[in-house]
């Protein structure tokens, strides 16, 4: 029967809109294709989430999906080329 078969092998594609536009980051809010981000996992709730760099590109801005502590990464010639981090 249509429906009944779970196929877990693969990653099924996200609806054409979504894939147009490059996908749907936290709370639903659109993400551009290649936009820069950081992971960053958070300790208070032992989750992650992305970060994505702010419109004036100076910074990366996000929070925790959870609590919704925020997270800041200041941007500049003498920081870190390190993409993954933990915050507490």
């Amino acid at each position: 029967m249509p429906g009944e078969h779970l196929d877990l092998s693969s990653d099924p594609q996200p609806p054409r809109r979504e894939r147009e536009k490059g996908g749907v980051g936290a709370l639903g809010a659109p993400h551009e294709a290649g936009q820069r981000f950081l992971g960053v996992h958070f300790a208070c709730c032992n989750t992650y989430a992305r970060v994505y760099v702010n419109r004036e590109g100076t910074e990366y801005v996000g929070h925790c999906p959870r609590c919704f502590a925020r997270a800041k990464f200041v941007i500049g010639e003498q920081g870190q080329s390190g993409r993954f981090f933990s915050v507490s």
